[in-house]
């Protein structure tokens, strides 16, 4: 049984107010099917089921200020309170107090301990063009998702992968590495990545995407453009939906702050994160109450669901 781990950058439950919230503001339907039939909002009432969970998780992990990247991405996929340890919110990078707990705890080296009968059993689907890893070998300055898998002896993808169908772009389709960087890709649907994601995670035990653009759009306090974001995302995900089957896949997806659900600010927020679980195993998850419980969690789903 494949899971599936969908990282949304930026993403918190905000107002129920169509004018400053664009996750009310824009129809998503596979978002409203994703909780129980509702917007992703503060109000939203959680949904628990045997195959789907929907709550929201507490980001700011009892530190005061904003939560940020660094930090919060580092506890949300090590389990460990990366904030205090750090003393701070910290970001976009991994703080170096962090580092540590980067190498030994994250969630692709801890799925590659278990005795899984997968001869792969992690993979990060996104794929990095040549000028990512031309500036983090100079600086040293991975991303947290990167940094992990370095730590963990993960391999990286790269654009021949994305164009053998072995990956996905940060943008699903490809469009930004071909217009944007002058990659000479062909792009692909949103439809047709959720069944690309679908496809690659049949190899694995967890496959992990990262979806970065939510918290850019934030930042940008953009409307029209946050809705094109989230209409993108909400072909995607009908797609993979389509694609996974709910008595043997389970879909997570979470964020690390909140950001794009409140366009009156350009800086993060302190809102809860939205948690959704969808699928066999959904249930394990209905008592995570913050970014600490989400890889212990996971963990422990992918070591009974798959071994």
């Amino acid at each position: 049984m494949p899971v599936y781990f969908v990282f949304l950058d930026g993403v918190g439950l905000g107002p129920d107010r169509p004018d400053v919230n664009p996750l009310v503001h824009f129809t998503l339907p596979t978002f409203a099917r994703l909780a129980g039939g509702q917007p992703w909002t503060q109000t939203a009432r959680r949904v628990i089921t045997p195959t789907l969970v929907f709550r929201p998780l507490d980001a700011t992990l009892g530190i005061e200020g904003l939560p940020q990247s660094g930090t919060g991405q580092a506890t949300l996929f090590t389990g460990v309170n990366c904030a205090a340890v750090a003393g701070r919110h910290f970001g976009p990078y991994p703080h170096s107090q962090t580092r540590p707990v980067l190498a030994t705890h994250n969630l692709f080296r801890r799925i590659q301990e278990r005795a899984l009968p997968v001869p792969e059993p992690a993979a990060f689907a996104n794929a990095y063009p040549p000028r990512f890893f031309e500036r983090v070998r100079k600086r040293d300055r991975w991303t947290v998702t990167t940094r992990c898998c370095l730590e963990a002896g993960l391999r990286i993808r790269t654009l021949d992968d994305l164009r053998a169908g072995r990956a996905l772009a940060a943008d699903l389709t490809g469009a930004g590495l071909r217009d944007g960087l002058g990659h000479a890709l062909t792009p692909i649907t949103e439809e047709e990545a959720g069944r690309r994601l679908a496809r690659l995670g049949r190899a694995h035990a967890l496959t992990l995407f990262e979806y970065f653009l939510t918290d850019k759009a934030g930042h940008q306090q953009d409307m029209a453009h946050a809705g094109l974001l989230l209409q993108r995302l909400d072909r995607f995900f009908a797609s993979l939906l389509d694609a996974l089957d709910p008595d043997r896949d389970l879909l997570l997806i979470t964020s690390d702050h909140g950001n794009l659900e409140d366009l009156t600010t350009r800086t993060h927020t302190r809102h809860a994160v939205p948690l959704v679980a969808w699928g066999r195993g959904a249930d394990r998850f209905q008592d995570v109450n913050d970014l600490t419980g989400v890889t212990p969690a996971l963990v422990d789903a992918v070591q009974d669901l798959v071994a």
